[in-house]
């Protein structure tokens, strides 16, 4: 790796900010307030969920239990396509738990229509995600997979490789329920990886599996829901200890180095 930790003389800057009254945790924290006192209807899991205060930005994440999930989906556009699998695995002070792990792979409705009128899109992405059209078809629905999901997570901290799905489709699941997009504190181990180290931006690959390889983690088949979480999982760990060592890791820099 050609840069091993956060630049020290952004380390002052970092710190300041995460004593303001404006970041964006606080932020997330005021909406997650507003959500459960002006929102009675929301489901109890969501509720229970959400009860719990956030983290302060300087709070060690040393400490914390985290979230690393995967959504595999037939494509890009939530709108018109759907959730495959979904798998998820928790961190515990600095220890995955392959014990909490889950995979659901999600059948619905419209999962039934899609085979109908464009069946070589959804027989590519089942093939591309490692699914059998028998395991689709005794698959769970997308409600009561997101129940099981949401009721299993310690918190509203969730880490992943690229949120730009998982965060898409989550609003679009929101939506469609008529409920509340959560405030949820995403860490993205791919923006993480782009904010704190120096690279040629001509050259630089992104990719889960190619971050594993810069930091000596070993292969594994992608596109499988869990096995891309726990892979996400040991990233997120090399990549605290490339950039914190053993000092105290602040969420809100994380959260920051994130977006």
């Amino acid at each position: 790796m050609s840069d091993n930790s956060l630049e020290p003389k952004n380390i002052i800057n970092h710190m300041m900010d995460l004593f303001s009254n404006r970041h964006p945790l606080t932020r997330l924290e005021e909406q997650r307030q507003a959500i459960v006192t002006q929102d009675p209807t929301l489901p109890n899991y969501l509720h229970v969920l959400l009860k719990s205060p956030y983290p302060s930005p300087k709070e060690d994440s040393n400490n914390m239990t985290f979230t690393v999930v995967d959504f595999e989906t037939s494509g890009l556009n939530p709108e018109s396509d759907h959730i495959v699998s979904i798998g998820w695995v928790h961190i515990i002070k600095n220890t995955i738990k392959l014990s909490s792990a889950q995979h659901y792979i999600i059948n619905e409705p419209t999962v039934e229509s899609s085979l109908s009128e464009h069946p070589e899109v959804d027989h590519t992405a089942r093939s591309l995600h490692h699914i059998l059209p028998e395991q689709q078809k005794t698959g769970i629905s997308i409600e009561k997979a997101m129940e099981r999901f949401f009721t299993s997570l310690p918190n509203s901290i969730l880490i992943v490789h690229g949120a730009t799905i998982e965060q898409r489709f989550l609003e679009q699941f929101f939506l469609s329920h008529q409920l509340p997009t959560l405030p949820i504190i995403w860490l993205d181990t791919l923006r993480i990886e782009q904010n704190t180290i120096q690279h040629n931006h001509y050259q630089r690959d992104f990719r889960l599996f190619s971050l594993r390889r810069q930091y000596k983690l070993p292969n594994y088949p992608a596109h499988h829901a869990l096995v891309d979480a726990i892979a996400t999982a040991e990233l997120f760990l090399a990549q605290r200890k490339r950039l914190f060592n053993q000092a105290i890791a602040p969420i809100g820099l994380l959260y920051q180095k994130s977006q």
